[in-house]
């Protein structure tokens, strides 16, 4: 072989490790780039309200709060997700939680999970105080939080852990206890 054979050779094989590089970072920056999940609360509906108001200062309210969930997978890759955990709160304390066992979501595919939640909130209110002024007002303010961790594996190789958070605040009118008002946020951690 001839000196300018091998230097064909060499150069051939360095162009098409080159352009075989280049096709996977742009592959990796565009068509494989993770996309982040989307966890959205779609409704929510309020079912099997029970009140019970007797002195002295006995307040009982028990209800079934239904998120509809909407879980999206926008990758072109299956997104695994752990547990989802959806946490409802009256005035910054919990009065139920859910949670939605581990799953898989195939590639660019959506699902919308029910998740009923039954509601105590006269056993999780210290002060019942805040439950009679809520009470007189009209209106109860909940605050649900859902958390979705999960992973998305590219091509069998490459690995992203991605993170969805969902945050709800829903306004209840009293006594009809329908949702008035509802604001979400969304936010995703790669």
């Amino acid at each position: 072989m001839t000196k300018r054979r091998i230097c064909y050779i060499v150069s051939g094989i360095i162009s098409i490790l080159f352009i075989t590089f280049m096709t996977i970072l742009i592959l990796s920056q565009t068509v494989f780039k993770p996309k982040h999940p989307v966890l959205q609360t779609l409704s929510t509906t309020v079912e099997g309200v029970s009140t019970h108001i007797s002195p002295p200062l006995d307040v009982q309210i028990n209800f079934t709060l239904t998120l509809q969930m909407l879980l999206k997978n926008p990758n072109l890759a299956d997104f695994e997700y752990k547990t989802v955990e959806n946490l409802v709160y009256y005035r910054d304390i919990l009065v139920g939680n859910l949670t939605l066992p581990s799953s898989t979501l195939p590639a660019k595919g959506s699902a919308i999970l029910p998740c009923p939640l039954v509601l105590q909130i006269d056993k999780f209110v210290a002060n019942l105080g805040d439950i009679l002024q809520d009470i007189l007002q009209r209106k109860i303010v909940i605050e649900t939080k859902a958390n979705m961790p999960g992973k998305i594996t590219v091509l069998g190789i490459f690995k992203a852990h991605l993170n969805t958070t969902s945050h709800c605040k829903l306004v209840l009118s009293v006594p009809s206890m329908e949702v008035v008002d509802q604001v979400c946020d969304l936010e995703a951690k790669l």
